[in-house]
């Protein structure tokens, strides 16, 4: 090699590269303590990360900011900034941690860096650390299928842990019917017990006879309690329906619509009433961008068309929001005297049961009173006492806190 070539060279390499370093770890620094990135770093940014490799048909750098700059969604929430110093003056150690914690997750270009680092996992080796892409526009949320579902699984695996989460139920059950309170109970599941074929050959995989499926079987057996076979409602309609989001880990709210027509039902025959549902199944294309789609935090985020429910029918009740923190509630309606609707009820479940409520749950009742999700089952009797006649309780089959909560 000439010594011309070889001072070529080692100019690059005393000059390029730490250019180039100055830019990945100084601007990020600085943008540290504003997480709103100038336009034009992220432009430069935009330059210099891009490449065939990502596969993004964006043709100009305002298209490159508004897909990359967005904040990703985590499971938790970011480390703030520490305003006072911890324990004694010498904890030096401790006070840096939350420092470096503040600083890792507030690092300018932070989202950038995700974002593309997921979009290059998507395109070379269709995989992510988030999530699991499936086939068929399927996508699964990582954390649900590794971690939250082989929970409940650990928290119900022997017969003696089943019988004191179905006692429980049973307790719960038992002490809302002492206030006058009559109750369903619905078990919604996640959409790995239905397309389990979609999901990637290397993603787990649940048995049908799951222990939560154990459970589940104990309490649908029950003569002590009335209970909605959600299982059952939505694998009768899977052939003709969606029963699920691609995108999304929830319900769709045709489904949503089906199990909440059953639990009116079976109110109305556990009530003596001839109120049944009436709302139809209409169903229509509507681009949609689900939590596991937009939690994969990709830059080519997009909306898919998915089969959802139409509306068909004006709501009967207005609605008025309340702070669940300081009332343990989130909304109540108005009350109506039709002596043909079903007598006041209550409502308790997550975002499941929101599905319930947008499928058109209020309207056969002549008042409903919506629970803090947030609120422990164990609290369920006090907060509903004098508030409602008839009530439906959900709870998802990976709610392990709250299935342990109430083991007798």
């Amino acid at each position: 090699m000439s010594a011309k070539l070889w001072n070529k060279q080692a100019l690059i390499t005393k000059t390029i590269f730490p250019l180039v370093f100055v830019f990945f770890s100084l601007v990020p620094l600085v943008l540290s303590a504003d997480t709103t990135c100038p336009a034009f770093l992220v432009r430069l940014a935009g330059h210099l990360y891009r490449a065939p490799l990502i596969g993004l048909p964006l043709r100009t750098a305002d298209e490159w900011i508004q897909k990359t700059d967005q904040p990703v969604q985590e499971l938790r929430p970011l480390a703030s900034f520490p305003s006072q110093w911890k324990g004694s003056w010498f904890d030096v150690d401790k006070n840096y941690t939350l420092f470096e914690k503040w600083f890792s997750d507030n690092l300018g270009l932070r989202n950038v860096m995700i974002r593309v680092k997921n979009q290059l996992d998507y395109r070379l080796f269709h995989s992510s650390t988030r999530v699991y892409f499936g086939k068929g526009d399927q996508i699964y949320g990582r954390h649900l299928i590794d971690v939250e579902l082989p929970s409940t699984e650990a928290a119900l695996d022997t017969s003696e842990k089943i019988d004191a989460v179905y006692r429980g139920v049973v307790k719960l059950s038992d002490d809302l019917k002492a206030i006058g309170i009559t109750t369903v109970f619905v078990t919604p599941m996640m959409k790995e017990y239905f397309i389990q074929d979609q999901l990637p050959f290397f993603a787990p995989r649940l048995p049908a006879n799951s222990n939560f499926m154990r459970l589940y079987d104990r309490m649908k057996a029950s003569p002590e309690l009335h209970f909605v076979d959600v299982y059952q409602i939505i694998k009768s309609i899977q052939p003709k329906y969606q029963i699920f989001y691609k995108q999304d880990f929830h319900w769709t709210n045709t489904s949503a619509l089906e199990v909440a027509k059953a639990s009116t039902d079976m109110l109305a025959d556990l009530t003596g009433s001839a109120t049944r549902w009436q709302h139809p199944v209409v169903t229509e294309q509507t681009p949609f961008l689900g939590s596991d789609a937009r939690f994969a935090a990709l830059i080519d985020e997009r909306e898919i068309p998915e089969q959802d429910l139409k509306k068909t029918w004006r709501d009967r009740h207005s609605f008025t929001q309340f702070d669940p923190k300081t009332t343990g509630i989130e909304f109540e309606t108005d009350t109506l005297t039709d002596p043909k609707l079903l007598p006041a009820a209550c409502l308790y479940g997550n975002s499941f049961s929101d599905g319930m409520l947008a499928a058109g749950l209020p309207d056969y009742f002549q008042k409903l009173t919506k629970l803090d999700r947030m609120r422990p089952l164990k609290d369920i009797p006090s907060m509903m006492a004098g508030r409602c006649k008839v009530a439906i309780v959900q709870v998802l089959d990976l709610s392990t806190s709250l299935w342990q909560s109430i083991q007798q």
